[in-house]
């Protein structure tokens, strides 16, 4: 045992602890690297490096992918968990916590570079989680995941109940409370790494085939390309059938890939810390506004004072629970978002895709989950200071005149703020008759849902517009200050929802929060098409038949090396036939400088030459009269 300080940096006092957090994280990286080490000596590489002629490494020591981002459906709350134990860490990241492990002096302008070692040595440190669940030896990444996982369970259940009488008790209840979802999530993953250890050792004795790796094709996109071949009538049937409940129409053939259940999973858990460090900070900040105000004002104004620092308390702590309430509501709405748009990505509805370069999109795709956790986070800020405006709002126009016995003076100032905006809303509605009973032209055919834009009685509509042009001044001006209300509402409520542009038509690019959105719906268009998996699904598996066709056929050696030649003559006069049928494919062939050395005027020309002639032939056969007779007469 040592004493030393606790690291979260808000308890004052000195503990006896048997773990320091710290030296656990810096020392957690000699298991982290080794196990990373091992792993990849166990992946081999799919093509052979000049090392492999200098050292005997048989194509070893290949690059271990964590997790896939991209096109990945399999293992998704197992790679949740493993996200979800790490979320406690990303939060004091969040905070920059970490980097206070880092005991030596720096100048202010390489603070960045700190943060950047820090989130790095963090990154590592969980490296093993992800590693263990993605390798293909499931007995070693099971063994190994497991210890490494018990191993980081065991030391934070340590550092969690340490130094129990050294601290208050609000603390101790928020510091055992914070980290509760990522130990749960570390028992789920051990109980993974035990479930895989098992499914193992059971397929060993049955002598079962292990798949490996994800396959190309998952099944609920295939089913959606078969449900594309049905009938239109048949498909709106079997909608029909899956339609369970209004709130959440579940479909069978889609599944939320990898990524978006991640971001869940994390959003969740850095709300939960978020609202926790709420409660935890909200009390000390009242207290030093509390005794700042007490000192600052008059000893005759005590009693009022502590009525409006009564009402501060009250309505900050109440304002929290719909702050929470849609948080949690714009998580799912979040799943329920994407779920929406790419869809309609899949259905070649690409007009709400502001178009970008494709570096850009990969790159703004890469920052999205983090992005979206953040923007949450300040999203649940935003929404608990405008709830808690809008408390002391009602609390100040309505509740305390009304307790104060003033009620019928905010009556009549309500009735008179309501009798204005009738009164407008009136006006606008009888411009709205008057245009379409008085100055629209009737319908051209009765069947016409609207009528059209001709208008009739000019000269009264030419009045009319004159005399309201001096009321719309005086309207603009309210219509003025209610949109700017109405837009500083919605975009508080909607600063959390990156799915959704807050800028106008145009502007979305200024938008960074939404550029990653829109990246990250391009990038899983261009990989997760179902149409397009199954069509390369297809071309594999036809492969696969020819090659396995011409093995058969190709019994010795020099008929292997035949039918090599009949392969590569047949793709030749294949890709010679459709060049000519086709000149304009030439441009997008690698080839088509060494193929064309004159240039791009020369291929241009070919292509014009080729075209013309296909028109003289198909002139000549469409022509009557230009049989064999006629050429002969002429």
């Amino acid at each position: 045992m040592f004493t030393s300080n606790v690291t979260d940096g808000q308890r004052k006092e000195n503990c006896t602890t048997f773990i320091q957090m710290d030296l656990f994280v810096h020392f957690a990286l000699i298991p982290a690297v080794l196990i990373t080490l091992l792993l990849s000596y166990l992946q081999r590489r799919t093509r052979p490096h000049k090392i492999d002629d200098k050292l005997p490494l048989e194509q070893r020591f290949g690059i271990t992918v964590p997790v896939n981002f991209l096109s990945s459906y399999s293992n998704r709350w197992s790679y949740g968990a493993a996200w979800g134990a790490t979320a406690s860490t990303m939060f004091l990241l969040f905070f920059d916590e970490y980097s206070n492990y880092f005991n030596f002096d720096i100048p202010a302008w390489g603070k960045v570079f700190v943060y950047l070692l820090s989130a790095l040595e963090v990154g590592m440190d969980y490296y093993p989680f992800f590693a263990c669940l993605a390798t293909t030896h499931k007995l070693i990444g099971s063994v190994l995941g497991f210890l490494y996982a018990l191993s980081w369970f065991c030391v934070q259940v340590v550092d969690l109940f340490q130094c129990p009488k050294n601290s208050s008790d609000s603390w101790m209840t928020f510091d055992k409370l914070m980290p509760l979802p990522s130990l749960l999530c570390c028992l789920f993953l051990m109980g993974r790494f035990i479930h895989m250890f098992v499914k193992f050792m059971v397929a060993c004795q049955r002598a079962e085939h292990i798949e490996e790796e994800e396959p190309f094709l998952i099944g609920h996109q295939f089913n959606h390309v078969k449900l594309l071949l049905r009938r239109k009538c048949d498909r709106d049937d079997a909608k029909k059938l899956n339609i369970l409940q209004r709130i959440y129409n579940w479909d069978p053939n889609f599944k939320f890939p990898l990524r978006m259940i991640i971001t869940a999973v994390l959003c969740l858990i850095c709300l939960y810390n978020f609202i926790l460090a709420d409660f935890y900070l909200s009390p000390k900040a009242m207290k030093i506004l509390d005794s700042w105000i007490l000192n600052t004002v008059n000893v005759s104004y005590i009693n009022n004072t502590n009525k409006i620092l009564f009402i501060l308390k009250e309505t900050w702590f109440y304002s929290t629970f719909p702050a929470v309430l849609l948080s949690v509501i714009y998580v799912f709405h979040l799943l329920a978002c994407y779920r929406e748009q790419i869809r309609a990505l899949f259905e070649g509805k690409m007009k709400f895709i502001p178009l970008k370069r494709s570096p850009a999109v990969l790159a703004a795709s890469i920052r999205y989950t983090g992005n979206q956790i953040a923007y949450l986070l300040w999203g649940y800020l935003v929404l608990h200071i405008l709830h808690f405006l809008v408390g002391l709002l009602i609390t100040f126009w309505f509740v305390l005149p009304i307790k104060q016995g003033k009620g019928m003076q905010v009556l009549q100032g309500f009735g008179y703020t309501l009798l204005g905006i009738v009164l407008m809303v009136l006006v606008i509605v009888v411009q709205v008759l008057a245009a379409q009973f008085i100055f629209l032209q009737d319908k051209i055919s009765p069947s016409d849902r609207n009528k059209p834009l001709a208008i009739n009685n000019r000269r009264a509509f030419h009045n009319f517009s004159y005399f309201f042009m001096f009321y719309s001044v005086i309207l603009g001006f309210g219509v003025c200050l209610l949109r700017l209300i109405i837009s500083l509402l919605l975009g508080s409520w909607l600063l959390a929802k990156i799915d959704r542009s807050l800028f106008p038509r145009g502007y979305e690019r200024i938008d960074m929060g939404y550029c990653t959105w829109i990246g990250m719906l391009r990038v899983d268009l261009h990989q997760t098409h179902p149409v397009v998996l199954v069509f390369c699904h297809l071309l594999i598996q036809e492969r696969d038949v020819k090659r396995q066709h011409n093995m058969s056929e190709a019994t010795t050696p020099a008929d292997s090396l035949q039918v090599g030649r009949k392969q590569r003559c047949t793709a030749k006069w294949q890709l010679i036939y459709t060049l000519l049928k086709n000149p304009q494919l030439i441009m997008d062939r690698k080839q088509h400088n060494s193929l064309f050395p004159i240039g791009r005027d020369a291929l241009e020309r070919q292509i014009m030459s080729t075209v013309h002639s296909r028109n003289r032939k198909h002139w000549g056969s469409d022509t009557p009269g230009t049989g064999a007779e006629d050429r002969q007469g002429q």
